[in-house]
């Protein structure tokens, strides 16, 4: 029985024992026998009353308390699964990060390798035309040698 009902019933008894004396063409005695009567069949329905409404409160508390336990339980192994796939997420990146920086590694090395390389092949081609420059030079210089001979003996 809801909680408000058991009152209203309460009270309602009550007041039909108040109206029921108050009307009744009886003796003082059988008045109070009847009030004491009807009083102590409202107090065993009071506490009729306040023992379901305790039951009541007993069952949802306890009904609670295992909706409140199950939650727990959920709550932890939803943490648990969180963890385990944050875990399993940062292994991977990691791994992911060492593949990365090895690729890297190799990326510079080739690069330097490369550079090295056309550095030598440039360098081979600037020798090659500081020598073809250096004997042109020298080619020039000997005509210009032979021009000022020929301008002195002309001279």
């Amino acid at each position: 029985m809801a909680k408000g009902r058991g009152l209203g019933f309460v009270l309602g008894a009550v007041g039909g024992v108040i109206a029921g004396v108050l009307l009744a063409p009886k003796s003082g005695k059988e008045t109070r026998e009847d009030i004491k009567k009807e009083a102590s069949e409202i107090k065993g329905k009071a506490e009729k009353v306040i023992d379901e409404a305790v039951d009541t409160g007993k069952k949802t508390a306890a009904k609670t308390a295992q909706a409140t336990k199950g939650t727990k339980k959920q709550v932890k192994k939803s943490a648990a699964k969180v963890g385990k796939s944050a875990k399993a997420t940062a292994k991977v990146a990691k791994a992911e990060g060492k593949k990365t920086v090895k690729e890297v590694k190799k990326s510079v090395a080739k690069g330097k390798k490369q550079g090295v390389k056309s550095g030598k092949k440039v360098a081979s081609a600037a020798k090659k035309t500081a020598k073809t420059t250096k004997n042109e030079a020298k080619k020039t210089v000997q005509k210009a040698k032979k021009e000022v001979a020929k301008a002195k003996k002309k001279g």
